[in-house]
Parts: C-alpha cells; sequence; structure tokens
C-alpha cells in the first residue's frame, strides 16, 4: 500500500476512534443525568398549602369605671400568645387565616385611695381563648398587611386571683381583705384587626374591650403587639 493511501486510513481510523470516544461519553453524561432528581424539586422541597405562625405577644391593660376612679389607669400585661395558620399565598402566609390558640398572662399591682382608706391591690390572672370542636378561636382574612377578623373569640375565659391589702379592702366595691379568686367569663370578645409590619414578623392591635365586671366595679381593655417567633410549614 502506498504512504499516502495508509495514513490518510489511519487518519479515518483516528477520526472513527474519537468520534467513538466522543459517543461514550455523551452516553456516560446523558445517563448521570438521568440518574440526578429533578433540579426543581431538590431546590424547591414541598409544597406549602398552609403556614403555621406562632406569636409572642406583650400588651396594656386599661382599666375605666371603679368606683370613684380610684383603681383607673394603664398597665403593662404579658407575656402572651397567639398561633395563626394562614393559607399559602405564593410561599408566604396570606389569604383566609384561622386563630388557633390566644392567651395572656396579667400581672398587675393597683394602689389606690378613696374616702381616707387606701388598698394595694394584686392581681394575678391568666385569660385565654378556648377553641371549637374544629380547633379554630375565630377566622379572618389577611390582605396586604391586614388581618381582619371576621367574628368575636365566642369562649374567653379568665381566671386567678386577686389580694387585697388596706383598710379600703372590702368596702365601696373593693375585694375584700386577703386572696380571693377570680373568675371572669366564659363571655365573647371580638378582636380589632391585626396591623403588620410589611415583612409580616410583627403586628399591633389597638385596644379592645376585654372585660366587664360589677364586683369589684370595673370595665377592662386591651391592647396587644405580637412578634413572630415561629413559622411552620404546612405540606
Amino acid at each position: 500500500m502506498a504512504k499516502g493511501s495508509r495514513g490518510a486510513r489511519n487518519a479515518a481510523l483516528g477520526l472513527v476512534g474519537a468520534k467513538g470516544a466522543l459517543v461514550a461519553i455523551g452516553t456516560a453524561v446523558a445517563l448521570t443525568a438521568s440518574s440526578l432528581p429533578p433540579r426543581e424539586a431538590a431546590a424547591d422541597g414541598p409544597t406549602c398549602s398552609a403556614w403555621d405562625v406562632e406569636y409572642a405577644l406583650a400588651g396594656t391593660m386599661r382599666l375605666a369605671d371603679t368606683t370613684m376612679g380610684a383603681a383607673d389607669g394603664t398597665f403593662p400585661v404579658g407575656p402572651g400568645r397567639a398561633a395563626v395558620r394562614f393559607d399559602d399565598h405564593g410561599g408566604v402566609p396570606g389569604g383566609h387565616a384561622r386563630l388557633t390558640a390566644y392567651s395572656m398572662h396579667e400581672h398587675v399591682t393597683i394602689t389606690t385611695r378613696a374616702f381616707f382608706l387606701g388598698a394595694t391591690l394584686v392581681t394575678d390572672t391568666n385569660s385565654r381563648a378556648v377553641a371549637g370542636g374544629n380547633g379554630v378561636v375565630a377566622e379572618g382574612n389577611l390582605a396586604g398587611t391586614t388581618l381582619t377578623w371576621s367574628g368575636p373569640m365566642s369562649v374567653y375565659r379568665t381566671d386567678g386571683t386577686t389580694t387585697c391589702e388596706g383598710t379600703l379592702c372590702g368596702k365601696f366595691g373593693a375585694p375584700p381583705p386577703g386572696s380571693s379568686e377570680v373568675h371572669i367569663g366564659p363571655r365573647a370578645v371580638q378582636l380589632a384587626p391585626f396591623q403588620f409590619a410589611p415583612d409580616l414578623k410583627t403586628f399591633s392591635m389597638h385596644e379592645v374591650q376585654t372585660a366587664h365586671a360589677e364586683s369589684p366595679k370595673q370595665t377592662t381593655f386591651e391592647a396587644i403587639s405580637g412578634r413572630e417567633v415561629k413559622r411552620t410549614c404546612v405540606p
């Protein structure tokens, strides 16, 4: 065979070998790629149908209508807790909202005087909403940054103790001397809208009436603020 023909044949064989190697490499890459999970599933994880969000609460309690205004005033209360289940709205909480838990601890000390008499009242109570058979306390809707409640917390209770010390105790509607139990409710409490910050991490609610009692005579109003402490995806 001529030298030139032999060289051409070797070149052709080399080209075929190179093509075979490229085909083998391409096949291996294709097999490897087909064995990997889809990129979107790996990156996105499970789809959330709802979000459970828990909030730490702090607030203020305003007492009004007490006898001679002797115990009227505004006092800090807390801590408290609220839990809300939101529908998923494009990967974040939004739309329909269900309040599943609500509670507030109220420890208030009041020093009061009336008719040359004085007393120190220490109230230590826990107020909480009782969920219905569906596990829901109240329902509402989050539009933008405003969560509006469609109805009240229908079963809201306050239980605890009050201690009275001083010459005013047991007089003019004041609690009796010493420690006595406090039980208010159950009653319905309509929450005001929760106004959230743009990042939906914190909210505030202006005051609403939470209780009224004749002994001791008083009307109670509370305002709250909330801070998100936990957010859980509901697949």
